[in-house]
């Protein structure tokens, strides 16, 4: 079937790990972002699109935004697995931007970015795990390519935490308090790499 500007060819619920999967916006609920239903919300913006299949979605050309537009969300932890299968294969998980309308690049601009890319970049802030570009991550701490790795974003008032792999690597306060709220979104990147996603899920905070 079709959804919006990319090709769902088969979804399997992921599996859930922070508590009973809901579309509510109740605290301490859990939102499977790649079930059946939630998979129907989420919209292209920008060149390229994403493919989901057995619960992976595969980000192919860009730079652009596959973002859930059911509702935004403020307070929350976000949890979800990608994995690399080329040595620094790019990517990124947006979090708290505004409705990007046809411009990927507002997630950018006005939203954060997780880092998915290279674990021992040029500049600090390309690293993966760095909230791009204002905090980078004191390690990668990624698993070889073609292995998945897990993460976890924590996003309270303007307090930032990111875990990969069980470790904190980025805990930040925003002093510019650039965001509040907004949608949550994967980045597809047009490095003739590929970076695949799966178990992506929000639980809401008070």
């Amino acid at each position: 079937m079709v959804i919006g500007k990319f090709r769902a060819v088969v979804v399997i619920g992921a599996m859930v790990v922070l508590g009973t999967s809901n579309v509510s916006g109740k605290t301490n609920e859990v939102l499977n972002l790649f079930s059946d239903a939630a998979l129907k919300h989420w919209k292209q913006c920008g060149p390229g699109n994403f493919v989901v299949s057995n619960g992976i979605a595969t980000g192919q050309g860009g730079m652009g935004l596959w973002w859930y537009a059911a509702r935004p969300f403020t307070n929350f932890v976000l949890q979800g697995e990608f994995v690399q299968e080329q040595e620094i294969a790019d990517s990124g998980v947006f979090i708290r931007f505004p409705d990007p309308k046809d411009d990927p690049w507002n997630a950018v601009n006005q939203g954060h970015e997780m880092e998915i890319g290279d674990p021992n970049p040029k500049e600090p802030t390309w690293r993966t795990g760095s909230l791009y570009p204002f905090a980078a991550s004191s390690t990668a701490n990624t698993k070889p390519v073609g292995e998945w790795n897990k993460y976890e974003i924590r996003c309270n008032g303007q307090d930032y935490s990111v875990k990969i792999n069980g470790k904190v690597v980025v805990k930040w306060t925003d002093p510019k308090q650039r965001s509040a709220s907004g949608y949550i979104g994967l980045q597809n990147y047009n490095d003739e790499k590929t970076v695949r996603h799966r178990n992506l899920q929000i639980m809401d905070l008070p």
